[in-house]
């Protein structure tokens, strides 16, 4: 790009769109930091003295929530991070993607926390996949489910007071719409129940980069040379998700500031069912004791589809 930064007037390499600013790469950074900043001050994510569990995947979203947090983070002497990997046990892309998480770490000067499917569950997902009946769920749901487990059971362990999560801005879009077309708007809320509201049993989860851009979060990356690795996960089952991201991308480009207004759509809804969540019933699973709204929870009902 041939114009200026419009913060300071140096050369820009970046233009984020739905707010119209030309950015050199220094302002990329400082804004990109003050964004994620005002988020985490808005929703109420952190309190004082927390210890806060870090998902990383070795994806680049979650690479750029650990260096943002980090830096917000280290001025406060109270505060801990932790990164947390889920190992699902996927042969020849797990184990790519945990280089990439460990170089990271290393370089921040952080300890790398790794929990694996088969200590907790006795099987990898390769193994799941192998085993589950043939007109079962696919591999992505097992997955979505076991690893909202698992990380709940590392936070636990690891004594962390909140768990944050690398859902950028198109990914929360994206989720936002799909539960809309799908008639369920009451996900929405039940998927992102603030902090102050957490069931007991779940270590309240937190989107710190839940307003920046995919094209943010790369571009952060980028400039920054963070290591992360970005082959897609062979497992993946994207074909809806792809629709709803085709028709994002289309009206985001037409019209900036379409995802974000979806987002803001989003609490508006939460905000609505705000003074109900205390009602929302939650009880026990007979056969782990962990927090389920039904009798048998979905990690059991999954692991018991593979067991028989």
């Amino acid at each position: 790009m041939q114009s200026g930064c419009s913060k300071c007037g140096k050369p820009s390499i970046y233009l984020r769109r739905y707010t119209s600013e030309l950015l050199c790469g220094s302002c990329l950074v400082q804004t990109t930091i003050d964004r994620v900043r005002r988020t985490i001050n808005r929703h109420k994510m952190f309190y004082e003295n927390d210890r806060i569990a870090v998902a990383i995947s070795g994806g680049k979203d979650s690479a750029v929530l650990l260096h943002l947090l980090q830096q917000i983070e280290s001025t406060f002497s109270n505060s801990e991070i932790i990164p947390v990997t889920i190992d699902e046990g996927i042969q020849g892309y797990r184990n790519k993607a945990l280089d990439s998480a460990k170089i990271l770490t290393q370089r921040l000067d952080l300890n790398l926390e790794i929990y694996s499917f088969k200590d907790l569950f006795r099987y990898s997902l390769d193994e799941i996949v192998a085993r589950k009946p043939a007109n079962s769920v696919g591999a992505c749901s097992y997955c979505g489910v076991l690893r909202r487990r698992a990380l709940n059971t590392a936070a636990q362990d690891l004594g962390a007071s909140v768990i944050a999560i690398g859902h950028n801005l198109d990914d929360e879009a994206q989720t936002i719409l799909m539960n809309l077309l799908r008639g369920d708007s009451a996900r929405i809320a039940r998927t992102n129940v603030p902090r102050d509201k957490a069931i007991d049993g779940f270590v309240p989860r937190v989107k710190p980069i839940a307003e920046l851009s995919e094209r943010d979060i790369v571009a952060y990356a980028h400039h920054l040379e963070l290591p992360y690795h970005d082959e897609p996960c062979p497992y993946a089952e994207t074909a809806y998700r792809n629709d709803v991201r085709a028709f994002l991308n289309d009206m985001e480009y037409k019209r900036p500031g379409t995802l974000l207004a979806t987002l803001r759509s989003a609490e508006t809804i939460v905000d609505a069912f705000r003074d109900t969540m205390d009602e929302w019933k939650i009880g026990s699973c007979e056969q782990c004791g962990n927090p389920s709204p039904s009798r048998i929870c979905k990690t059991c009902e999954m692991l018991d589809t593979i067991r028989s």
